[in-house]
């Protein structure tokens, strides 16, 4: 593993070009959260009360922005040296926002899948994104710590319409697609300029959750871009098709590791 990844450096290097593709093998895993024991009394609290399954996806945000180090920054710390000074894009289907406190240049990051940053109506009523209420955020990290009871935590809901207010991430009723197109129309631009240059195309743990987005455009950029190298990393999904063989590799390994 360790030869294939200071080959695929030394083509980075070389590159005039790179384009970056991350995929479901780089999702945090939220399995450190079951195993907390504060989340395991939770999940007991909670049980079959539907109407406080909304402060899940706050305890992840709190547990990503508490978290130490651990190889999720290690590997974005690695990949962040090798592309330092280069001219890169990245597309990430991951949503725990690990990337966008990695150091990247945030105008050369797409996230179409969202994220924790913004929230939205879960029905997009006015497809507008709003900051996270503080109010909201707080008091389920009091309730996490004890300091206030369930019952004390309220639902944030939307201003317009009276829907609940979710997370904007791919998922909710009605997913708020504005939360990235502005990035991927900053990505689209990009592409274009990477016709018929040296493009070093790395894709780090992509499977076939979201093949559209990643996967098989990486493959037709790399079809006509006869200029293009592929660099496929996943530990089972890692073969490359024959229509691009010759300017295609695969490597059987866990993204994360990899890049470890």
């Amino acid at each position: 593993m360790r030869d294939g990844r200071e080959l695929l450096f030394a083509k980075i290097n070389k590159a005039e070009k790179i384009l970056v593709g991350l995929g479901e093998e780089f999702q945090f895993d939220w399995s450190s959260l079951l195993e907390d024991c504060r989340y395991q009394e939770i999940e007991k609290e909670i049980g079959g009360r539907g109407e406080y399954i909304w402060i899940v996806p706050f305890l992840q945000k709190m547990v990503l922005s508490e978290s130490k180090q651990n190889k999720w920054q290690t590997a974005y710390g690695n990949l962040g040296k090798v592309l330092k000074e280069k001219d890169y894009f990245i597309v990430s289907l991951c949503m725990d926002d690990y990337i966008y406190k990695a150091g990247f240049d945030e105008s050369r990051i797409v996230t179409p899948c969202g994220g924790f940053q913004k929230m939205q109506c879960d029905q997009n009523c006015c497809h507008v994104l709003s900051d996270i209420p503080g109010e909201s955020y707080d008091a389920v990290i009091q309730y996490y710590r004890k300091e206030i009871p369930l019952e004390d935590l309220h639902e944030p809901v939307c201003d317009q319409c009276g829907s609940k207010l979710r997370f904007n991430q791919l998922g909710v009723t009605k997913y708020a697609e504005e939360g990235y197109l502005d990035s991927w129309e900053r990505y689209t631009k990009w592409l274009q300029g990477t016709m018929n240059r040296d493009l070093c195309v790395l894709e780090l743990g992509v499977g076939m959750e979201y093949p559209t987005v990643i996967r098989f455009p990486f493959e037709k950029i790399v079809y006509y871009n006869q200029k293009s190298f592929l660099y496929r990393v996943h530990s089972k999904l890692y073969q490359i098709g024959e229509e691009i063989s010759g300017r295609g590799t695969g490597m059987q390994a866990d993204a994360i590791e990899f890049m470890g």
